[in-house]
């Protein structure tokens, strides 16, 4: 946000100061007072530019001091979504449509524009349950609240806001990996992607001195190819073991385990890979 502010804060600056040339240019005389003008018109100029920068910048990221203290907290299911081409600070700002639910409502469609974080981006396909909040004497200012997680989210995908990040990426998602690989349906998949999120003992997702607290958490790209269906994608934040670190990536081809009830949560059996 101190990013977004930076443009309203300077196009606020620069209109002053064009106010106070103005007010110069009326107590001098000659070239002088039109000198003053000048400037004052071009500060002025870019002022209104960079102060209407930083509005439709802060509109687009949703979220703001209003809603954040007045709002009424709800529920969305993502119906779509997409993204617009539009990034603000490497995060993209992408177009949901929800069914939004509150106590202060009648459930109702929305569609809105909203920066996602950019870890977060793949981990919500629709059907996600996502928290918001709405200004409740005008039901279409809403925003997604990311800091509040998101529901029927894969084990080991994303569920808090980037600025949390990355202590917590995973909410018992190590623990529910382990526990697929045993329970879920066997698969094959291929890596399309890997994003270093940092040491998972760094991170606090595993005590130092424990097994794996030198293995490495990585939001990773599969292409999943389960009997019978066609190939499909998910992402995901995985650990990926120390010993493999630099030995896999992009077209590295490994077996999964996937959720018998949820296609998009999926395990990586890193036994697979051939010593």
């Amino acid at each position: 946000m101190g990013f977004l502010n930076a443009f309203g804060v300077l196009g606020r600056f620069l209109i002053a100061a064009a106010i106070a040339f103005v007010a110069v240019a009326l107590v001098v005389s000659g070239d002088a007072r039109i000198a003053f003008l000048v400037i004052a018109l071009s500060i002025g100029i870019t002022g209104l530019v960079f102060a209407g920068v930083g509005s439709r910048l802060g509109k687009l990221s949703a979220m703001t001091k209003q809603l954040r203290t007045s709002g009424v907290t709800g529920k969305a299911t993502i119906t779509s979504l997409r993204e617009t081409g539009v990034a603000i600070n490497n995060s993209p700002v992408v177009e949901f449509s929800l069914e939004v639910e509150t106590t202060a409502h009648a459930p109702y469609s929305k569609t809105i524009r909203q920066r996602a974080p950019r870890l977060l981006v793949g981990t919500f396909p629709p059907g996600s349950v996502v928290s918001v909040l709405v200004d409740p004497s005008n039901r279409d200012r809403l925003a997604i609240d990311w800091e509040a997680g998101t529901e029927q989210v894969a084990p080991g995908a994303l569920s808090e806001a980037e600025d949390t990040a990355p202590t917590a990426l995973l909410r018992g998602g190590v623990r529910d990996l382990e526990d697929l690989l045993h329970t879920g349906r066997p698969a094959s998949a291929m890596i399309t992607s890997m994003e270093d999120a940092g040491d998972m003992s760094e991170l606090g997702l595993v005590e130092i001195g424990s097994p794996g607290d030198d293995d490495r958490l990585f939001m990773i790209g599969l292409e999943v190819k389960q009997a019978g269906l066609d190939p499909y994608e998910v992402r995901i934040a995985h650990r990926v073991p120390e010993r493999l670190l630099g030995r896999v990536g992009p077209r590295t081809r490994i077996g999964v385990a996937v959720d018998r009830d949820n296609d998009h949560a999926v395990a990586i059996d890193w036994d697979s890979i051939r010593h």
